[in-house]
């Protein structure tokens, strides 16, 4: 036989033998009409999904109540995990909100887990540290069960239709699960947890990809972390909520965040599918509770959430290829890429290119697939050596599927070896309106200033793309801050941060 129809044959085989990822049947009312209400969805209560370490050098675990429709359909059914609200100081997995819609989703036919996760001292508390926790515990949710279908599958879950959700601080948890998915992301939010994205609470190798979010009553560090491409939104909340704001604005610790208000716009323009149900006049969290307008509420939250979810049951698993990570650092004269795959269909490998601008790229070697398909977590990594020269390189990596089909994931930019950078702010102390910072640099390079106050609390920050030599950057609103002391902080590729004390008097 021709060597290129034994490659065409080998090809077709890889391609039957891959699973098959088909849409679930929803025909005859399955998951939109209440078809396994009686009896009431079996709970398992108290089942370990994962650990976390305690001050006391032991570990605890994090713990789960599971709802399982009784007479359910045999195919393996969707999942909802969803987390409770409180603050993250407060609250478990038996409140009110989240175990009524866990009932209401097992009767439509869905799997669904009610989780606890870390909390928070209120004597120490941190809201970076606090979303941080609560992200990693809920992605060993994921792992927990998509390990269980891997293995011995005792809850009968589509491992391509798992969805993650919550209220209040549980919707804060799911929408980071989703959308914090960059570890250079996780590092500007200075959380000062260990374990990266994934954390260590069990389950490693597996995928913590989700299909969709939902969002009751929460928010996300930063609106443009949502981008093209990322996981369907359905999100409700009141415009009166004065606990997590329903459009930009800052919790009780001050931290600035983006509510659904601000969320729905972000993601109409980046062309992510999300639908936002506004309780006008409504306060935080309006569907918790037993009196009749929160039973309404409640109700008009799980229509909602109901709807929007059931026609994506009928659509294929949508990524091919998800990366969970991908960053790229000088060592010395060379670079090293570094990238993790969340999940992987039908992968030829990946094709690492350079760029000296970021318009036009050239071809630096190809890291192929560890597996064509898998739902495992695959860590790869390529070293560009020839990376001494002056000035910015580009790096980004066009995935191959193995029909030939491109996706594209960065870019990522590294500065020269030689470059250096120097932060100064005129006049310190401010006593007018108006306050500037400079930053010189040998060559050109990207860096972030960040403004905090006293607190820590993040007043202000700038991505910058910086020419060799001085540039000045205007603080505005700079003038309006109280009396005190302010910090800069320059974060400037393959250079330290640099610190900077500047005076309100």
């Amino acid at each position: 036989m021709p060597v290129k129809y034994l490659a065409c044959l080998l090809t077709l085989l890889v391609w039957l033998t891959q699973p098959a990822l088909a849409q679930l049947d929803t025909t005859g009312g399955k998951f939109y009409q209440p078809l396994y209400s009686d009896p009431a969805p079996s709970v398992s209560t108290g089942v370990a999904f994962g650990s976390y370490p305690t001050s006391q050098s032991s570990t605890q675990p994090l713990l789960m109540d599971v709802y399982q429709p009784i007479g359910g359909p045999n195919t393996p059914r969707p999942l909802i995990i969803l987390a409770h609200g409180g603050a993250f100081v407060f609250g478990n997995r038996a409140d009110y909100d989240v175990t009524e819609l866990c009932r209401r989703f097992a009767r439509l036919g869905y799997v669904t887990a009610s989780i606890d996760y870390r909390l928070e001292s209120p004597f120490t508390y941190s809201g970076a540290r606090a979303v941080v926790q609560a992200m990693q515990d809920m992605r060993a949710a994921v792992r927990f069960f998509r390990q269980d279908a891997a293995t011995t599958n005792s809850y009968n879950i589509n491992p391509d239709y798992i969805f993650v959700g919550g209220s209040s601080a549980g919707a804060l948890t799911a929408l980071h699960v989703a959308y914090l998915d960059q570890q250079a992301e996780l590092d500007a939010l200075n959380a000062g947890v260990p374990g990266g994205l994934e954390g260590s609470g069990g389950n490693p190798g597996y995928s913590s990809a989700v299909r969709a979010v939902i969002n009751l009553c929460g928010a996300l560090g930063r609106s443009a972390w949502l981008g093209p491409g990322d996981e369907p939104l359905v999100s409700v909340h009141g415009t009166m909520d004065a606990v997590v704001p329903y459009g930009r604005g800052s919790t009780f610790t001050g931290d600035i965040v983006y509510g659904s208000g601000a969320l729905h716009p972000r993601a109409d323009s980046v062309g992510v599918l999300n639908r936002l149900r506004t309780f006008k006049g409504a306060g935080h969290v309006p569907y918790n509770g037993l009196s009749a307008a929160q039973l309404a509420y409640m109700d008009t939250t799980f229509r909602t959430v109901r709807d929007f979810l059931r026609p994506l049951l009928a659509q294929p698993a949508p990524l091919p290829v998800r990366l969970s990570s991908f960053t790229a650092v000088r060592q010395g004269g060379t670079v090293l890429l570094r990238w993790q795959s969340a999940q992987e269909l039908n992968s030829a490998g990946y094709e690492v290119q350079v760029s000296a601008e970021g318009k036009q790229y050239v071809r630096l070697g190809f890291v192929p697939s560890s597996a064509a398909t898998t739902s495992n977590s695959v860590s790869y990594e390529f070293r560009d050596a020839d990376a001494a020269g002056p000035g910015l390189r580009y790096y980004r990596l066009r995935q191959l599927d193995l029909d030939g089909t491109a996706h594209y994931f960065g870019p990522r930019v590294v500065a020269s070896v030689a470059s250096a950078a120097r932060l100064m702010a005129f006049p310190n102390p401010v006593n007018g309106t108006e306050a500037y910072a400079q930053v010189t640099v040998t060559a050109p390079t990207t860096a972030r200033l960040e403004l905090s106050n006293a607190l820590g609390q993040l007043l202000y920050q700038q991505e910058l793309t910086l020419p060799a030599g001085p540039t000045r950057i205007s603080l505005p609103q700079f003038g309006t801050y109280p009396a005190g002391a302010y910090y800069l902080v320059l974060h400037s590729q393959g250079a330290a941060p640099q610190r900077l004390t500047l005076l309100r008097r």
